[in-house]
């Protein structure tokens, strides 16, 4: 004869398992909603558009960034691919050209629709030209 479990510890393990597969349900989903594919123009432009939001980084092209009433527009490269940006509204005042930059959004084709542009340095200092 097997000795009785009691009622109670058999009900605890219970809820204790459906809360556990609740929990890494919710976890599961939470990952999957904040993934976003990050790569340089040669890379996104080889796969084709992502079904996702993508974070692409690049230099903004000397001479592309145009700024009309509808928002501002301008080409980030790697060297070997450029792809055009479009951001509706203005470039925050760290984003210059030649520099490089981050942005977010949706790719179609060789455009992205931006919903944020942010700016990205390299991990060297360097200082100010002038400073002794």
């Amino acid at each position: 004869m097997r000795p009785a479990v009691p009622r109670g510890r058999a009900r605890a393990w219970l809820v204790l398992a459906i809360a556990g597969l609740g929990l890494a349900g919710l976890l599961a989903s939470a990952a999957q909603d904040g993934l976003t594919y990050w790569g340089t123009p040669s890379e996104l432009t080889a796969q084709g558009p992502p079904e996702r939001d993508v974070r692409l980084g690049g230099l903004v092209v000397t001479g592309s960034v145009v700024e009309e009433a509808a928002g501002t527009s301008f080409v980030l490269t790697d060297g070997a691919t450029d792809v055009t940006v479009r951001y509706a509204g203005v470039l925050p005042a760290t984003v210059r050209e030649g520099e490089g930059a981050v942005v977010e959004g949706v790719l179609d084709g060789q455009v992205l629709h931006a919903r944020s542009v942010l700016l990205r340095h390299s991990n060297e200092y360097r200082p100010p030209e002038g400073a002794s």
